[in-house]
């Protein structure tokens, strides 16, 4: 018993592992339809993070939200993405020892 409630928190984990985040947008005419967010929102083991007028952030496997996506042609699945930005501190040119 003890192995199958192990091997059960391994699936667990992997699949909690391969969730990702992405950005889903609304490439259609109009207000995006509510059915669709529910769908979205339906899916299992997937979170919507957040939502803008025509974009969702969410929380999934990729798999599924692909398979999803595939079923509505208006909407664009891409992964979220972080871009470092540069520190806009200013930096000191001489350290407070150097002499000229």
């Amino acid at each position: 018993m003890a192995l199958s409630q192990s091997m059960k928190d391994k699936d667990f984990l992997n699949k909690v592992m391969m969730q990702r985040k992405f950005i889903l947008r609304f490439r259609g005419r109009g207000p995006v339809p509510p059915e669709d967010v529910e769908r979205i929102r339906a899916l299992r083991n997937t979170t919507v993070l957040d939502a803008s007028s025509r974009m969702l952030l969410v929380e999934g496997p990729e798999a599924e939200l692909k398979a999803l996506v595939a079923q509505m042609p208006d909407w664009l699945l891409s992964e979220e993405r972080m871009i470092a930005l540069p520190d806009p501190r200013p930096k000191p040119r001489r350290g407070p020892h150097d002499t000229e």
